[in-house]
């Protein structure tokens, strides 16, 4: 096979079984590598014969060694796309350190490959019979030393297009709007940075003779664009403010992050029907 066929993977090979089913072993000649495919070239392992003959990838030596970190990151976003339960900010945080550009591009090769159904996006990417196949093989013949570590991103070392990086301005000028259009109140979300950390706190009023605020709750995050997500949602619901801020306060600042996220999870289940 040659990785430009027209054919369809499914009506050129059985897309039920692994891929590479069709190589057979020869060790007769123990000098060469023992497994050999359709047009008799040899290669040490499945994961050898994908990397370099069908995905085009460079070996280090005569026979090719396979960059087994990279085969196990090709391992790890296929099963994520396999499993479907990632979003956008999941991606680009969680499997590409943040790497919006390395996202577009890796999405862009899969789909070039054919791995994966046309798209522009990974986290709503389907895989093709031939991307399942590749998935099936390369999770059946993980190397001894990572055959106990979960295939995902918490197996690798961290290393879109998805959608654009946030745009920044856009995204302040939509705040600074709906900052505009409150009501004022004695009760209101901000955004701080504390200790460098892009932060959201919770205002209210001071158990004190005198009219003044405190803070009763906070949360802070690694990227200041996540912390401008949330608090653009908390800027659309102004009339809950005066119960969360209850929450808060009578009971801990930690009943109402478990109330927003029970919040979140509600959102995101009906969005997606589940």
């Amino acid at each position: 096979m040659t990785r430009f066929d027209d054919i369809p993977y499914e009506d050129r090979r059985n897309p039920n079984l692994p891929w590479g089913y069709w190589i057979y072993i020869d060790d007769e000649v123990r000098s060469l590598p023992p497994l050999v495919d359709e047009y008799g070239h040899r290669w040490r392992s499945l994961r050898e014969a994908l990397w370099i003959d069908r995905l085009g990838m460079t070996g280090n030596y005569q026979f090719g060694h396979v960059d087994e970190e990279q085969v196990e990151f090709l391992l790890a976003v296929l099963a994520m796309i396999d499993r479907r339960v990632v979003c956008v900010e999941g991606v680009v945080t969680d499997v590409f350190g943040d790497g919006w550009h390395a996202t577009a591009h890796y999405a862009a090769w899969l789909s070039g490959e054919r791995l994966i159904e046309p798209t522009c996006t990974l986290a709503n990417a389907k895989l093709t019979p031939e991307g399942q196949a590749i998935l099936v093989m390369l999770a059946s013949t993980r190397p001894a030393d990572r055959a106990a570590m979960p295939i995902g991103p918490s197996g690798l070392h961290p290393f879109a297009q998805l959608r654009p990086e946030p745009d920044r301005v856009a995204m302040e000028a939509a705040i600074r709007k709906a900052e505009v259009a409150l009501p004022k109140d004695t009760v209101r979300f901000m955004r701080k940075d504390t200790s460098g950390r892009p932060t959201i706190v919770l205002l209210g009023a001071a158990n004190a003779r005198l009219p003044m605020a405190e803070t009763h709750w906070s949360i802070s995050f690694k990227r200041a664009h996540h912390r401008d997500h949330l608090y653009a949602w908390l800027l659309a619901q102004p009339d809950w403010w005066q119960g969360w801020y209850r929450i808060a306060r009578e009971q801990r600042a930690g009943a109402l992050t478990e109330h927003l996220l029970t919040l979140f999870i509600g959102q995101d289940c009906e969005e997606q029907g589940i």
